[in-house]
């Protein structure tokens, strides 16, 4: 698929696609409220779905070195492509991160694949995105359309790490950006991370379902390491429990 900059993906789904340009390249989701990129990086990106995200911060800034996360075979597979195809410095790993080792069951939607998750329900998926469609500008008609078969489900099972295993295992000393989108498992990324590896991250970008406090639990944790933390909600998710994360470390402040 070529996307609208002149760039071919690997893509899954095209819509689905559409959708992730135009928040991550079109809106620069991502980078707000002080989130930078610098030369000779280390970027860890959890839930990279079809590399999206890692393809738009290569862009941004070549010179970056990527660890990519995503327990789903299919997107896993474009994801690999694409980091080969764009030269992309770095490697795919097809697991999931969390605040456990083992294996997991992750419900995976082959027409939504960013909403597959360990925590999925397909019901409060499909209202989710209806709602998203209808403020989009789409009408009834096109929207039920969309809709249509879409939150079908597989239960896949799929390896299961946390963050400083990875982290022990490969070596990394440091980690500039963690950008986090794992549909409602965003605090269990977080809670794999053991204390001696906090002063490591310099940056968190996260998407958050405040389920449960959610939230709060995400935000405090990242204040009590050393981050100033902003807290953003698109007009298009307004009403739902959908945030986004920006959390920076302050100067001075190691963990």
């Amino acid at each position: 698929m070529n996307l609208p900059n002149g760039l071919m993906v690997s893509h899954v789904s095209s819509g689905e696609t559409a959708l992730l340009y135009r928040d991550i390249f079109a809106e620069r989701c991502y980078m707000q409220h002080g989130i930078t990129l610098s030369p000779g990086g280390t970027v860890f990106d959890v839930g990279a779905n079809i590399g999206m995200s890692a393809l738009f911060f290569h862009t941004e800034c070549a010179d970056l070195t990527f660890h990519c996360f995503e327990p789903a075979p299919i997107p896993y597979t474009a994801l690999s492509t694409n980091l080969q195809t764009h030269g992309i410095q770095g490697t795919a790993t097809r697991c999931a991160l969390s605040d456990y080792s083992g294996t997991g069951r992750l419900t995976y939607y082959p027409d939504s694949t960013v909403m597959s998750g360990f925590h999925a329900d397909a019901a409060s998926e499909a209202a989710l995105t209806r709602s998203f469609l209808l403020r989009s500008g789409f009408d009834e008609e096109d929207v039920e359309d969309m809709l249509a078969g879409r939150h079908e489900v597989l239960e896949i099972e799929c390896p299961v790490r946390t963050l400083s295993e990875v982290i022990a295992e490969r070596g990394v000393t440091s980690i500039d950006l963690l950008k986090v989108d794992v549909e409602k498992s965003e605090l269990e990324v977080l809670r794999g991370l053991d204390e001696a590896d906090w002063p490591k991250v310099r940056q968190v970008v996260a998407e958050v379902h405040d389920l449960d406090g959610t939230l709060k639990a995400f935000t405090s944790l990242l204040e009590k390491h050393g981050f100033g933390v902003a807290v953003e909600q698109d007009a298009l998710l307004a009403e739902t429990e959908i945030y986004e994360v920006f959390a920076v470390r302050k100067a001075g402040k190691a963990g």
